[in-house]
């Protein structure tokens, strides 16, 4: 099983920007020489819950400090982007790390526009890739006859993984051959029908297999692991979630987490014990090394799970808090699926 580590430049309020990059950059630096495989960096804007537009700049940062990890985005916000000018960054991130580079890609909050535009980018991405003059004439990019220059190292261009949660975009990414990337906040039982639907399109996950996300922390002991990630899990989760107890983000903006719960028949409104019980059962992994192996051992049964992307800097959790949790992840939890 592969283990990957995740980021979306948390920026708790008692921290200025610089320390908020310092503290999210310094696990990630430790990730290679950890043994870790990957890493996954994440894209946020006009936000100060993760102040991180630019998820191409911060690849290139790490791929100038390490040698072996994979580096991936986890997501590229595609329709804010010019689609050649995103395949030549990617192609020239992928030569200056020699084939490293994992692509997840999404549309953002969605609408019907959005969606036309979010396919067809991936139409001239993938042409852009292919290192043959193409020519382009769509709703809302055209070009004559081009060729873009450079094109990444790996035949065809990076691993593609869609950024998913309904089932039509997981058909979708099906017939177009991608690999998906789900939520964190996707709860297992939703996950587990999304890889059967997946796979019942006849789709085989590329080689770097569907990861899949959660929000993880390892502790000393269960009952301290769950005393220090629950508050911060409902943090994170409110913070990403409009609800009517969350007044600091608009009846406009994305709500998908609590539509996500809604289905599974949970209202996230409830409580906040209760909601913090639901988080800590159906999303995240946190308890001590014991708990977490039992977790993970059963989400490999119930998912088919080969690559765990570890969510670990999330909340106001202390970096010192963050960086013990990362190490048992490896030194204590990773090494019993290998």
């Amino acid at each position: 099983m592969k283990f990957s580590l995740f980021s979306l430049f948390d920026w708790p309020r008692n921290r200025n920007q610089s320390r908020a990059f310092e503290h999210e950059l310094e696990p990630l630096g430790r990730a290679e020489a950890q043994g870790f495989d990957g890493v996954w960096l994440a894209e946020d804007r006009a936000t100060q819950r993760g102040p991180g537009p630019s998820v191409q700049l911060a690849a290139a940062h790490l791929a100038a400090r390490s040698e072996k990890i994979r580096i991936g985005t986890a997501m590229t916000i595609l329709p804010f982007m010019h689609p050649l000018r995103v395949a030549e960054e990617v192609a020239m991130l992928d030569i200056l790390c020699d084939g490293r580079i994992d692509w997840a890609v999404g549309r953002g909050i969605e609408n019907a526009e959005q969606d036309t535009i979010f396919h067809e980018q991936l139409d001239v991405i993938e042409k852009a890739w292919s290192g043959q003059t193409f020519d382009h004439e769509g709703l809302h990019y055209r070009f004559g006859e081009i060729r873009c220059y450079p094109t990444p190292v790996q035949d065809a261009g990076p691993t593609i993984h869609i950024a998913a949660t309904a089932s039509e975009t997981i058909e979708w990414a099906a017939r177009r051959g991608h690999a998906i990337f789900e939520d964190a906040f996707s709860p297992v039982n939703r996950l587990a029908r999304h890889r059967v639907l997946y796979r019942s399109l006849g789709a085989e996950e590329p080689a770097n297999q569907a990861p899949t996300l959660r929000h993880l922390y390892v502790g000393k002991s269960a009952r301290q692991a769950r005393d220090e990630a629950g508050p911060a899990l409902l943090q994170s989760f409110r913070a990403r979630s409009w609800s009517k107890g969350n007044e600091s983000r608009s009846a406009g903006e994305d709500n998908r987490h609590f539509d996500l719960f809604r289905e599974e028949g949970i209202d996230p409104d409830q409580g906040e014990d209760a909601l913090v019980a639901y988080l800590l059962e159906a999303c995240a992994i946190v308890g001590d090394a014991v708990a977490c192996r039992e977790r993970i051992a059963e989400l490999r049964e119930t998912l088919g799970l080969s690559h765990l992307v570890a969510w670990q800097n999330f909340g106001d959790l202390d970096p010192d808090q963050i960086l013990a949790s990362q190490e048992r992840l490896i030194e204590k939890v990773a090494p019993a699926f290998v």
